[in-house]
């Protein structure tokens, strides 16, 4: 972050929005949304560029709809492109000098994006959509004829939520915690994260039509109360990712039960996260299992109910068992639960995921074998054998080919 010439906060913003969609491949509109997220920095970096009057001739209202707008992305593009920026910032009651500031930071930002040296050291944001010609070029598309998709100001948001974590409101409903002046205000109510006095969205934002539970702010804006400016929707999952220092978590819950996740080819357990010093409750959170008894019974578990192999999801019905038993204590002394459990978790080895499993398969094709079997009626035992290759097969396989169609539709013939 010390490579940008603006605080921690901005960098952050910028560096979050190329990870974001560095991790999409094939992003037609990548270029684009780096564009506006560069312009959004430099913007965030500076002040106000809206000529406001203190001193009368205009009401709070009228101020704070100033603010509204310093946000938009829009007037910094059109002023890039008009033929004559003093006499569009004259007519939109722009101020000239931070325009420009503006304009030439957005550049110098969009230039060390693509620097060379610091590409080098930080691979994961380097950027393989484009370069800057590229990125120069989406910029200066009308905005009316290309707007950022839905999508992409989700990009946007999530950017300006790692930048501003600490600057999150959460929408207050009743009136029971209000003083008797503040219930008067017609104006949305908020509690911020790191702010005892209840804040407002005023009337005149563009959000308050629909004011949403989270948003974050770029200050308050004192008046009579305290006035959000500058504020931006999140969603209350994006706190946990990219606000993690400022959550809580619970214990691993038991209900619902731990999972596994064939993407990250990691057994994950549910903890119920709360934000901030108010403690706001979030929805709930998988993190990863740490202990490697846990992490062995929930992939045992997962691997005999076809989460791990999709060949065994069709012929659970043949269980012996309930998988699930193996995650309750009182198991521990059945004889098939011991036995699985105690394979996959000797020292110096644990398996606790499909890539270890493979390589377990690779060295020896039958180990695990009387176990996993053991968990099946005596009746299957013939067609356990055929089901074992089927097993072998699809442990080789990448998570995107096992759980394909096709291989939805073979696992039935076992």
């Amino acid at each position: 972050m010390a490579c940008y010439p603006m605080s921690p906060r901005h960098s952050r913003m910028l560096l979050t929005a190329i990870q974001i969609v560095q991790q999409v491949k094939e992003h037609a509109r990548a270029n684009l949304v780096l564009a506006y997220a560069v312009a959004a920095a430099a913007a965030l970096s500076l002040a106000n560029p809206f000529l406001v009057n203190f001193e009368g001739s205009h009401n709070d209202e009228n101020d704070l709809n100033h603010d509204e707008k310093a946000g938009s992305e829009k007037s910094k593009k059109c002023f890039e492109l008009s033929g004559s920026r003093t006499e569009f910032c004259s007519e939109n009651a722009l101020h000239y000098k931070t325009m420009e500031e503006m304009s030439k930071l957005r550049k110098q930002l969009l230039q060390l994006v693509f620097g060379s040296s610091f590409a080098d050291v930080q691979q994961e944001f380097s950027w393989i959509h484009g370069n800057f010609e590229d990125v120069e070029c989406a910029w200066r598309v009308s905005s009316e004829k290309h707007p950022l998709l839905l999508n992409e100001e989700e990009i946007l948001g999530q950017a300006i939520c790692a930048g501003w974590a600490d600057r999150v409101a959460r929408r207050v409903k009743g009136a029971s915690v209000l003083s008797e002046g503040d219930r008067k205000v017609n104006s949305a109510r908020y509690q911020a994260c790191m702010v005892k006095e209840t804040v407002f969205l005023h009337r005149w934002s563009s959000l308050a039509k629909s004011p949403p539970e989270y948003l974050v702010y770029s200050e308050l804006l004192h008046t009579k109360r305290p006035y959000i400016h500058g504020a931006t929707i999140v969603k209350s999952n994006w706190l946990v990712q990219y606000a993690r220092p400022l959550c809580s978590f619970s214990a691993p819950l038991s209900d619902p039960k731990p999972y596994y996740n064939p993407t990250a080819d990691q057994v994950f357990s549910w903890v119920a996260p709360t934000f901030g010093p108010h403690l706001w409750p979030l929805p709930l959170h998988g993190l990863p299992i740490k202990e490697d008894f846990n992490r062995v019974a929930v992939f045992a578990c997962a691997l005999l109910e076809g989460q791990v192999l999709p060949c065994l999801k069709a012929v659970r019905k043949f269980l012996a068992a309930s998988p699930a038993s193996m995650l309750k204590p009182e198991a521990l002394g059945l004889k098939r639960v011991g036995n699985l459990l105690s394979k996959l978790n000797r020292k110096g080895r644990v398996i606790d995921s499909c890539g270890k499993l493979r390589m377990l398969w690779e060295e020896n094709p039958t180990e695990l074998f009387p176990e996993i079997q053991d968990w099946f009626q005596e009746g299957f035992r013939i067609q356990f054998k055929e089901l074992w290759k089927e097993m072998l097969h699809q442990a080789a396989l990448d998570s995107k080919e096992r759980f394909s169609k096709r291989i939805s539709k073979g696992k039935k013939k076992v």
